[in-house]
């Protein structure tokens, strides 16, 4: 299980439903060990990372054999061939390479110029998720890019979403008799996550209107009608306050795979404002829990939050709608029993 940022937020989604199975061996990809031999070399790059999370999870294949492999991304099976090839595996991951090529520019994501070094990856990658049993992403868009780019065959491709807590994510009972209403904005990447123009969009025309409490790891100040939130912890009992006084949820993100916070947003009750990129649009039903706008649109941003912040029944009547649609299609300890039946069915297809 790869733990790191949204990644790592759908880990812990699943994990205690899956430790609990005492059938499941589970292993943490952090990709760093303090004070570890590695992380004191001065290595170029993401190579230190890269070899301290081979050493991890080399380390948890060795306390098989196994029925079957599962990971969490595919980043850590790339270099684990071997394995892939003597047990049944199943990759799980919102995003492939040539996805995350795509949006190159909104993640600052480097492409490799040399057409070597290119060729190299694309075809270490393809080789991964050919040897898979089962590719399974988090999305459709997810799924078409291991079938367009990689040439898994379709039936050995499926979609299961990652998951909410629920019984943590839950809609607070007062939120019908709040005053001025407040948006949340999450994001530790603020740029890239729209927090620039959601600033712009609030200053010009909305701050005497409501509220902005920013969550994000980047420095930036506070004015009036804006607080600023750092280092708050994933599902952390800061971060569920906040959701449960917020009014809105707004990411105006202009690059993107999936939404795990729009998921807890949705969760708590919350109408959501985000832009349709990556896996996104299959997350949120327009009009229904939420609006679906263009990327950098400071116009449709500006129109989906004044629609909201003007009428409490619709707010409410979204956020319903939102928790809904989480309870059927985003649950966590139903996803997780969905993914271990998948394991089961590749593990039972390899057995003689």
């Amino acid at each position: 299980m790869e733990r790191q940022v949204g990644i790592g937020s759908a880990a812990a989604a699943l994990e205690p439903y899956l430790k609990a199975k005492p059938e499941v061996t589970w292993a943490d990809i952090t990709y760093v060990k303090a004070g570890g031999l590695i992380e004191k070399i001065p290595l170029p790059g993401r190579v230190g990372g890269t070899l301290r999370g081979f050493l991890q999870s080399t380390a948890a294949l060795r306390s098989g054999p196994y029925d079957a492999l599962f990971f969490l991304t595919h980043n850590p099976a790339v270099l684990q061939q071997r394995a892939l090839a003597r047990t049944p595996t199943l990759l799980w991951t919102d995003v492939t390479p040539a996805l995350l090529d795509a949006q190159a520019d909104q993640y600052a994501h480097a492409v490799d110029k040399s057409r070597l070094a290119r060729f190299a990856k694309q075809g270490l990658v393809k080789r991964t998720f050919q040897r898979a049993k089962l590719c399974v992403g988090w999305s459709e868009w997810a799924r078409g890019s291991f079938i367009e780019h990689y040439g898994v065959p379709r039936e050995r491709t499926a979609v299961v979403p990652p998951g909410i807590d629920l019984t943590r994510w839950r809609i607070p009972e007062d939120r019908a008799r709040r005053g001025l209403p407040r948006l949340l904005f999450v994001g530790g990447d603020f740029e890239r996550k729209g927090g620039k123009l959601l600033l712009k969009v609030f200053r010009e025309h909305l701050r005497d209107k409501c509220e902005l409490d920013v969550v994000t790891r980047d420095p930036l100040a506070e004015e009036r009608g804006v607080k600023v939130h750092r280092g708050l912890m994933a599902g952390g009992a800061e971060l569920l306050s906040l959701y449960s006084g917020a009014s809105v949820f707004v990411l105006p993100t202009r690059g993107d795979c999936f939404s795990i916070a729009s998921l807890e947003a949705m969760a708590m009750g919350l109408p959501v404002v985000v832009c349709d990129v990556g896996g996104i649009s299959e997350i949120v039903e327009q009009s229904q829990t939420g609006y679906l706008i263009k990327p950098d649109d400071g116009g449709a941003l500006r129109e989906a939050l004044e629609s909201l912040i003007g009428d409490d029944e619709r707010r409410l009547a979204l956020g319903q709608r939102g928790r809904q649609r989480v309870e059927q299609h985003f649950n966590a300890s139903s996803n997780a029993n969905e993914l271990l039946a998948l394991l089961n069915q590749i593990a039972r297809e390899n057995r003689p």
